[in-house]
């Protein structure tokens, strides 16, 4: 964790607006489509993509559901793999993690699509949690592009707890009533912090819990001490928490 550029993290798959329109463009179609009747018999398209299966998709990998909605049309949904959730933290009204998760789920109008025809549409656009993974990384979006083409970091504080449940309104409808709470409820394992207010350049941190231990280690190079987890969830001005390691509580 020495001091470096920063390249910021891209994470899990890119908006499905634009690989259908890539698709299109190129006469392909996804892997799999078919179409689901969900909750009142409502139909929509779903498409998925996947990953390999391998040991660590098993560990980190989870799905989303992404659905955008269309007067007079189905809706269509794509499943989309991820290993790590990126929450925005822009908006001023996002203190923590909670809000961020709630904002991720809330449904948003998507400016400026257009049909084969040229036709631009109105449209919106909902994600929700489709799958859980056994360990779950929140990424909190810290670098921020800029439309003159610059990058900025985020410094403000956002709350995390140690104990952490997914709510079941952040679930797909079709697995809301399929995930009892422990299979919701995760506790923190590790965060990762970045130091420094240039989105250019700084320098990580981490902070680990030891089983052996049964408590906490802060990770500086090659410095190592133990700390309290007051010390883990309490905001600090000279570092920021930028990755966040959940592990299910039913596997501790």
């Amino acid at each position: 964790f020495s001091s470096y550029s920063i390249s910021p993290l891209s994470n899990g798959p890119r908006s499905h607006l634009a690989d259908d329109e890539e698709q299109e463009e190129q006469g392909g179609g996804s892997e799999e489509e078919w179409e689901q009747v969900g909750p009142r018999n409502k139909s929509s398209v779903t498409r998925q993509a996947d990953f390999v299966q391998t040991p660590i998709t098993g560990i980190f990998g989870g799905h989303i559901r992404s659905v955008v909605y269309q007067q007079s049309s189905k809706e269509s949904a794509t499943l989309q793999p991820f290993f790590t959730l990126q929450l925005d933290i822009q908006s001023d009204k996002i203190r923590t993690v909670q809000d961020a998760l709630e904002s991720l789920v809330a449904r948003e109008s998507v400016q400026g699509y257009t049909t084969k025809t040229k036709q631009e549409v109105e449209i919106s656009r909902r994600v929700t949690l489709e799958k859980l993974p056994p360990v779950l990384v929140l990424h909190l979006k810290r670098f921020v592009y800029e439309k003159t083409g610059g990058c900025q970091k985020l410094i403000k504080n956002i709350d995390y707890p140690v104990d952490l449940e997914i709510s079941k309104e952040l679930l797909s409808p079709g697995v809301k009533n399929k995930n009892f709470k422990c299979h919701r409820t995760y506790r923190l394992f590790a965060v990762v912090y970045h130091h420094g207010s240039s989105a250019t350049g700084g320098h990580y941190t981490t902070d680990v819990f030891q089983i052996g231990l049964n408590g906490w280690l802060r990770i500086d190079d090659q410095t190592v001490k133990v700390v309290t987890q007051y010390q883990v969830v309490k905001p600090a001005a000279e570092r920021t928490a930028y990755l966040l390691y959940y592990r299910r509580v039913d596997l501790l």
